[in-house]
């Protein structure tokens, strides 16, 4: 039993380092307890309106999950945004409610708003969100102007509650996360080196490939939420010397364990049947990478870890005349209006009184979506996630049959388990909220399956709205936002090259090389839904291709990073680097496949003329970087 919880509790921490989703989903369960306990005992003073309860536990989600702000001074700026917004909200349907239409077009206006404001960065989507959440809420209850009391009140309470909680009760904590993710990730490297010596004298079989890959994929997400916690300043140079170094020592964690994985699954390893002397030393010298990024992090001063927000440049509230239609915020805006209206005249026909839910999920599915594809996923999700949940949901609140203590218990579990897990996968989320959703009916004394069908029914009118509209509405394909967002790549390769070429110190070329993998997470994102559970077979193998090139790309320019810090190249290098400049060139002009064809058989036929044991692991780098290029370079195809 010892052995289970161990093995169970090192699983949490190594699929979790810093505890980053742990702490969001004991903040979710500590406030809404919180908050709930502090209106019972209000109520016994001021009467407190279900309007009131609603907006309470409303506010009280989005306080946890929608304000993104770093800083608490900050944080409690966007929440006196939030509830100023939200309370005007919900004024203004306390003077229309007499009118369906006015309370519709109203509904609408907010919805429209509250998209268009994504495109001010965090604080103002936050503060789109929770007006919406609030306008909806306001437009299914119908708040009386004799309610505003109490739901100022209800603000007032869920917002310091929620503020409390963050800051003081569990707050961020910079330096003890940076270290244990950095624990986390040592940890993963003697897994997978302990991995790797097992699975060379089976040959390496399928299963342990992708395990292996899976740890070091872990390991390195592990060492860049480390890197996360050490800022940068505005300009892009980094904080300070003692900063530079052990980003230098975490860069060089992170290249290394890239080297021992890529070795340990190349030709010369994955046949031998032995863990090779060579595969000793770069064991080796990845737990002397470990160990020298242990030392330069605990060296590091508190003042280190502190950031301050950045809102980013500013934005111009219109965008140019004649580019409305290509505005992304914009675009999307009208299609969320549009989706909106269509779901709220379909769940009006449905439910006169629960039509809310659809108007909700053709909201919701629309939520950091960049293309078509990305909704489509979304929307299976969701629909899924709710089908299954209605099913579960039904059957535990009849078995529950209302129960206080029981019900308490497997709610708090379902919500536990949505705000854990929600940040892996929508559908999951969904599915908890919605079991959450069931049991709570029970509770109150209002729970039928009929109801929760009607729900079901309700979210796939949602569902079908977004799909519809766009389909049909300024639909912006997944082929062209992924695009899109492969020049970007490119042209941030460009950059890390010239960067490169002009001999930029480490901590430059660093921050170059990080621009490039946020390009690259862009890209990863973008494919995502070609990427997704939803897609088989060759719809997932051509951007399996992609994704693969791009990271080979990525790590060829960690290696140019470490040889070429604070040194500009030789000349043979330079004519290297600006060959392969005038490859981007060329790239740029629109000739570029990223998911042709077999890039792992064609470096195969290349050979071992292409590289040889005398060659520097820099011009080994560039070649590469010039093979990939041919690669998806159409022309070269034909």
């Amino acid at each position: 039993m010892v052995h289970v919880s161990k093995n169970l509790l090192e699983y949490f921490l190594l699929s979790d380092p810093g505890y980053v989703r742990l702490r969001l989903a004991c903040r979710a369960l500590l406030t809404i307890g919180l908050v709930c306990g502090a209106l019972v005992l209000l109520h016994r003073h001021v009467p407190m309106t279900p309007a009131a309860y609603s907006i309470a536990m409303i506010s009280a989600l989005q306080g946890i999950t929608a304000i993104k702000d770093t800083t608490p001074a900050t944080r409690a700026l966007t929440r006196l945004y939030c509830a100023a917004f939200g309370f005007c909200a919900l004024a203004v349907l306390t003077l229309i409610d007499h009118s369906l239409l006015l309370v519709n077009g109203f509904l609408l206006v907010v919805i429209f708003m509250a998209t268009y404001a994504r495109r001010f960065k965090a604080r103002w989507q936050a503060v789109g969100m929770f007006t919406f959440m609030c306008a909806v809420v306001g437009a299914f209850l119908k708040p009386h102007e004799i309610d505003l009391k109490s739901i100022a009140l209800a603000f007032v309470v869920s917002g310091v509650i929620a503020h409390l909680v963050r800051n003081f009760v569990l707050p961020e904590r910079p330096e003890v996360d940076c270290r244990q993710a950095l624990q986390v990730a040592t940890r993963l490297t003697v897994l997978l080196s302990d991995m790797m010596a097992r699975e060379a004298k089976r040959n390496w079989p399928q299963s342990g490939r992708k395990k292996a890959i899976q740890l070091e994929r872990q390991a390195r997400d592990a060492i860049l939420l480390c890197e996360s916690y050490l800022p940068l300043t505005p300009s892009g140079t980094l904080a300070n010397e003692r900063t530079v170094f052990a980003l230098r020592r975490l860069f060089n964690f992170q290249l290394t364990l890239e080297n021992a994985l890529a070795s340990a699954l190349g030709p010369d390893e994955i046949h031998s049947g032995q863990f090779s002397a060579d595969m000793q030393e770069k064991i080796s010298l990845l737990k002397n990478a470990s160990d020298a990024a242990h030392q330069a992090v605990a060296g590091l001063p508190a003042a280190a870890f502190s950031g301050a927000d950045d809102h980013g440049a500013k934005v111009a509230f219109l965008p140019h005349r004649g580019e409305f239609l290509s505005d992304k915020t914009f675009r999307q805006a009208c299609q969320v209006t549009i989706a909106s209206a269509i779901a709220m005249v379909g769940g009006v026909a449905l439910s006169p009184e629960r039509w809310f839910w659809a108007v909700l999920t053709a909201f919701l599915i629309f939520s950091n979506t960049r293309s078509r594809g990305d909704l489509y996923v979304r929307a299976l999700n969701r629909a899924f996630g709710t089908a299954i949940g209605i099913l579960i949901g039904i059957g535990l609140a009849t078995w529950v049959g209302g129960a206080l203590d029981l019900t308490i218990i497997l709610a708090t579990i379902c919500i536990f388990a949505a705000f854990y897990l929600g940040s892996l996968s929508y559908f999951v989320m969904t599915f908890f909220i919605t079991i959450a959703i069931a049991l709570i009916y029970g509770l109150i004394g209002v729970f039928t399956p009929a109801l929760l069908v009607l729900r079901l029914e309700e979210t796939m009118i949602g569902v079908a709205a977004g799909v519809f509209v766009s389909l049909f509405v300024l639909p912006l394909s997944t082929t062209r936002h992924t695009g899109e967002a492969v020049a970007h790549f490119l042209e941030t390769l460009d950059l890390f090259l010239k960067a490169v070429l002009s001999g930029d110190d480490h901590a430059n070329l660093v921050a170059a090389v990080r621009k490039l993998e946020m390009a690259q997470a862009d890209v990863v994102a973008a494919i995502g839904p070609m990427h997704s559970p939803w897609t088989f077979g060759l719809a997932q193998a051509r951007p399996r291709r992609a994704l693969i090139r791009i990271s080979m790309l990525v790590h060829q320019a960690h290696i140019l990073v470490r040889e070429f810090a604070g040194t500009a190249p030789d000349r043979d290098a330079a004519v290297q680097l600006d060959a392969l400049r005038l490859q981007l060139a060329g790239l740029a002009e629109g000739h570029c496949d990223l998911f042709g064809r077999s890039l792992i058989a064609d470096m195969a036929r290349r050979g071992e003329s292409a590289t040889s044991p005398s060659k520097k692991p820099a011009g080994e780098a560039l070649e590469v970087m010039a093979h990939i290029l041919r690669q998806v370079d159409q022309r070269n195809q034909q």
